[in-house]
């Protein structure tokens, strides 16, 4: 038993040190775009209506962000076929150090795809593990992959990078599967 999980961490170890997400190496946890982090993606499905590709993605929005208003919230322009998710979520940087994050997505749906952008992101987090939250934009701890952290406070940008891109990676994968899931 133990040779079979040795074997399988041996296995693990390079896939888990050369991590790379859906749309890129970890190395670009970070896009800009605008001067801001802005997370992006442009997803084509040919045959996907407009109405269809709206109606998918919005009763998804619906279900995932509409339960608890103090935690999210989500608004639907029936007529521009936009969906805007206002949310928080808590991340986990390592084993003892989390952090809160808001963010803003921002989805609209057209003929055969649709396009996401993550953005408005802000980081609350207490360095002293007290009651004393502060609220930071991505943009003074990730920006430019975490080089130019502005924040004295926080010690490894690299975390918050980290965490941030492989949450939203798996926030983008949700949206395309609710778009296929529905469509």
């Amino acid at each position: 038993m133990k040779i079979r999980i040795t074997s399988i961490l041996f296995f693990l170890l390079p896939v888990l040190c050369f991590a790379q997400g859906n749309k890129g190496k970890v190395e670009a946890c970070a896009p800009e775009k605008e001067g801001k982090i802005c997370y992006t993606d442009d997803i084509k499905m040919t045959g996907a209506t407009q109405d269809g590709l709206y109606n998918a993605i919005s009763e998804w929005a619906k279900e995932e962000y509409g339960k608890d208003v103090f935690i999210s919230s989500v608004s639907c322009n029936k007529g521009r076929k936009t969906i805007l998710v206002s949310s928080r979520v808590e991340l986990l940087l390592n084993d003892t150090d989390k952090t809160i994050l808001k963010y803003k997505m921002y989805i609209s749906c057209f003929d055969n795809n649709y396009k996401v952008e993550v953005k408005n992101l802000t980081y609350q987090y207490d360095p002293d593990k007290g009651t004393r939250y502060r609220s930071y934009p991505a943009e003074s701890v990730i920006a430019n992959n975490g080089k130019e952290n502005k924040v004295p406070s926080i010690k490894d940008p690299s975390l918050f990078c980290n965490a941030t891109f492989f949450f939203v990676e798996g926030l983008l994968d949700d949206v395309y599967e609710a778009a296929k899931r529905y469509n």
